[in-house]
């Protein structure tokens, strides 16, 4: 795994690691994480594919104002840049279009976490 162990200015702590899935893959994540930098930290790059052209989708922005780095995150498509990683979080590729759920009604918005 890659990530900041010591910072000359930032004091670095973490919780306790957990374990999350990326395309039913174990990995290991410390709370505060994105899914974004949880899977960066585990070596993996691509997220996903272009619906149009197949290509490799990943992190771009890395602040939400694209939609390169989109997820299926217990099966709800997601920025992974801005959406923090969870113990038990099952993560999918997003390769092509997301399927979204048919609903009866428009259900309420999520508080961003």
């Amino acid at each position: 795994m890659t990530r900041i162990e010591r910072h000359p200015i930032l004091h670095v702590s973490r919780g306790e690691p957990f374990r999350f899935t990326f395309a039913g893959r174990p990995l290991t994540a410390y709370p505060g994480e994105t899914i974004a930098a949880a899977l960066f930290a585990n070596g993996i790059r691509i997220f996903g594919h272009h619906p149009k052209d197949g290509s490799p989708q990943g992190l771009f922005c890395a602040n939400g104002q694209c939609a390169q780095c989109m997820v299926i995150a217990d099966g709800v498509p997601v920025k992974s840049c801005m959406t923090k990683v969870k113990p038990g979080m099952r993560v999918a590729p997003l390769d092509g279009l997301p399927v979204l759920p048919e609903v009866d009604e428009i259900p309420p918005l999520r508080e961003i976490e």
